[in-house]
């Protein structure tokens, strides 16, 4: 069986970080449709845990939900490298929660989307101790420290408002 084939492609939408792309495609019976997608920089998250079994949240006003989102530390990722996602999620984590890790373990890298052309990588902080950067003039960010199992319970059992990579790193480090 053959494979749809991209006749055309036309940016829509293009910031420093994202676009939205209209795709012309033929699809293998000979109909043509128009298929939309995003393409973004990769991301990194980090679920920082200290040896309390404490999680660090970082609660932001978002434009989307017009209102605050708790969710574990992110942000865009420039680089390709696995060593390059390190060293940017050591930079989320100092500059959302004023903490750094000294052990950073890759839980799982995914596709938010099958229409979303980005990848994010989620990362578990360990070991944690102060180390303080100032954050994008654009964050307006509060720590929210609680336990584990209090944040498993409020976004996975209570299903208060989150990021779908909150719910991700909740459940695979559940105890």
């Amino acid at each position: 069986m053959t494979k749809p084939k991209i006749i055309s492609e036309k940016v829509l939408y293009k910031s420093n970080l994202s676009k939205v792309i209209a795709a012309k495609v033929k699809l293998p019976n000979g109909k043509i449709v128009e298929w939309d997608y995003f393409d973004n920089a990769d991301v990194v998250v980090v679920l920082p845990i200290d040896k309390d079994k404490n999680v660090y949240l970082v609660k932001e006003w978002r434009p989307a939900w017009r209102q605050d989102v708790i969710q574990i530390p992110a942000g865009h990722c420039p680089y390709k490298t696995e060593t390059g996602r390190i060293k940017q999620a050591h930079n989320e984590l100092r500059e959302e929660t004023g903490m750094d890790a000294k052990k950073l373990t890759k839980l799982i890298s995914f596709a938010p989307s099958a229409r979303m052309n980005y990848k994010v990588y989620l990362y578990l902080a360990q070991d944690l101790f102060p180390s303080y950067k100032d954050p994008d003039e654009d964050e307006l960010i509060k720590v929210v420290k609680m336990p584990l199992k209090k944040a498993y319970k409020m976004f996975v059992k209570d299903n208060k408002l989150t990021t779908s990579s909150t719910i991700m790193a909740l459940l695979m480090v559940r105890i």
